[in-house]
């Protein structure tokens, strides 16, 4: 399989023998650990040469079996003796995701983990100073790593506003489904009606409807919707949707959370990997970021890994750096209570 994955020049064929070596790895620890070894992951970068460095489900087969290798392999040893081409590879390969001006995930969560998973291997493989040279000689995969974070910060307030309206809708759904069949509705108004609807329409568009206002015209209008469709017969497949929505959720947020500790771990790494008390490149980038990026950083690095806040601060403070903006959003960011993305409901409105 291996001389498949390194040799042919059939992209299917490699996609075909991906499938099944990851599959294989992520059953049995003991074949996973049989597979993992200095040829294996040759094989895969020249693999992933052939099918494209860009997203495709070969290609997220091939750097799952290198996060696979993670996971058995001592020390990581055997991504160290290929450290540059590896680190080339998913660099090369997070370019073709996130090289634009704001990254979305949508369903990229998994295989931008397995990105950062490898790469912190990479990093911390001994020596570590050679991770870090390839890092300072390349900073793409901390700047993509920024848009992530970003990234992520949305798509966790975007899962949470869709988790509550989900249970709302659910409970609404639940309470109309348990009327009878020819029982009417106990709400203390009246659905909102096809002329109450036009004139709020026309608010909207003037901009004099309040949101509290519209609320309850958009939340009248879906009770009566939903008291139609119960009456209908359509109850049964409401619930089923409800159903697949919060199955779909609940895979989304797991997904999401995985990659946010993915790429905290990745931070972590790089940084407690940096000398002590001493500029670097690295430093720099993170200075000349953008602040939003910054502070979402720094707020991550606060909730998961204080150590990296206290190193970030070390260097900071030393003279002669020019960390200004760095030394700013650490004051911002220790002196601003951040609320949870469940709790922040009007910064969602805006989004």
């Amino acid at each position: 399989m291996r001389f498949i994955l390194q040799s042919s020049t059939s992209s299917d064929l490699i996609k075909n023998v991906a499938n099944i070596v990851d599959q294989l790895m992520d059953i049995e620890e003991e074949i996973c650990s049989a597979f993992s070894t200095p040829e294996l992951v040759l094989a895969v970068v020249e693999g992933m040469k052939q099918v494209g460095v860009v997203w495709s489900e070969a290609a997220e087969s091939l750097l799952h079996i290198l996060t696979l290798v993670r996971t058995t392999a001592e020390d990581s040893s055997c991504l160290a003796l290929h450290r540059e081409s590896v680190f080339s590879l998913v660099t090369d390969f997070l370019h073709s995701l996130c090289d634009c001006a704001m990254v979305t995930l949508e369903s990229k969560e998994t295989v931008l983990a397995s990105c950062y998973c490898i790469l912190s291997a990479v990093v911390m493989a001994p020596p570590s100073d050679d991770g870090i040279e390839l890092i300072e000689q390349n900073s793409s995969a901390i700047t993509f790593a920024l848009k992530i974070v970003e990234a992520i910060r949305q798509q966790r307030r975007r899962l949470s506003r869709l988790s509550r309206r989900s249970e709302e809708h659910k409970k609404l759904t639940e309470t109309l489904t348990a009327r009878q069949p020819h029982s009417t509705i106990n709400v203390s108004e009246k659905p909102a009606n096809s002329e109450e609807r036009v004139n709020a329409a026309d608010k909207r568009v003037d901009g004099d409807l309040s949101a509290s206002e519209e609320s309850d015209v958009d939340g009248r209008a879906r009770t009566e919707r939903l008291a139609k469709a119960s009456d209908n017969g359509q109850a049964d497949d409401s619930c089923q949707a409800d159903d697949s929505c919060q199955r779909s959720l609940s895979d989304s947020t797991e997904s999401t959370e995985i990659l946010r500790e993915q790429i905290l771990d990745f931070f972590r790494n790089v940084l407690l990997a940096l000398p002590k008390e001493q500029m670097s490149p690295v430093y720099a980038l993170l200075n000349s970021s953008k602040s939003s990026y910054l502070h979402q950083l720094l707020r991550l690095l606060q909730d998961g890994a204080p150590e990296c806040i206290s190193a970030i601060a070390a260097v900071a403070a030393l003279r002669g750096t020019g960390l200004h903006a760095l030394r700013d959003a650490l004051k911002h960011v220790q002196t601003t209570k951040v609320s949870l993305p469940e709790d922040n409901k009007e910064e969602e409105k805006q989004l």
